[in-house]
């Protein structure tokens, strides 16, 4: 990532959820550029991930020297605190450096966002709401970033280096997981958000798949489907 407006990216608008069950909280599917319940956040100047359904309902994310970003508003998930999706990587990109600026490209990542709690807010806080408002994006908060990629071995998190004081990225999968094969993982976000930040967590308001090539200037391919939110057991 490159500009300033990558740093408050991993966060934005509106979405519905469809409940299938008491104990779940689906994310319903992606359905194309023209299904309004998820948001396309893209870079001026920087090509654009192409996100398309695929003929298995997934969510395919394409990139080419490129980045994108699709967001979706979550409703009626603080009593779903475990978060399980499956995805795949079907062209991976190097081994990059997720841990410096420029270094964190990624076939795809997903991210959940989190409001800052109001005795967290600070004038550095409200600076970047007030940066994040003029590009049309909506206020910041702690995120945490779930990537398939990269050097670091899987397990490892260490801070986003375009949020270091309020985001937390987490390799899920390493650049040598097998390829064009589907994964499931599975997260407790209010475990994760304690051990990550050190605060117990608010209840989560979006949530975000990314594809990041721009810095390799490569192309990458990557699907995700069946995101929900269960009931801890």
């Amino acid at each position: 990532m490159k500009r300033l407006c990558k740093v408050t990216i991993p966060l934005v608008l509106t979405l519905g959820l469809a409940t299938n069950a008491a104990a779940t909280v689906q994310i319903p599917v992606y359905d194309g550029p023209a299904d309004t319940g998820w948001q396309s956040i893209t870079i001026p100047g920087v090509n654009q991930t192409a996100f398309t359904k695929g003929e298995d309902g997934s969510l395919v994310a394409d990139s080419m020297a490129g980045f994108g970003m699709i967001v979706r508003e979550l409703k009626r998930v603080e009593d779903y605190p475990v978060l399980e999706w499956r995805w795949r990587v079907d062209q991976r990109l190097p081994a990059t450096d997720a841990s410096v600026k420029g270094g964190d490209d990624r076939p795809i990542a997903l991210h959940v966002w989190f409001p800052l709690k109001e005795d967290e807010s600070s004038v550095w806080s409200s600076i970047g709401d007030a940066l994040s408002d003029l590009i049309g994006l909506p206020p910041g908060g702690r995120v945490i970033t779930c990537m398939w990629g990269g050097k670091h071995k899987a397990g490892s998190s260490f801070p986003n280096p375009h949020l270091p004081e309020r985001g937390m990225i987490v390799i899920k999968r390493g650049d040598k997981a097998p390829a064009a094969e589907w994964v499931t993982e599975r997260i407790n976000i209010r475990a994760d958000y304690q051990r990550l930040f050190g605060t117990s967590a608010p209840s989560p308001s979006h949530i975000a798949i990314s594809a990041d090539t721009d810095d390799t200037g490569l192309k990458s391919r990557a699907a995700i489907v069946d995101i929900r939110f269960m009931a801890e057991h």
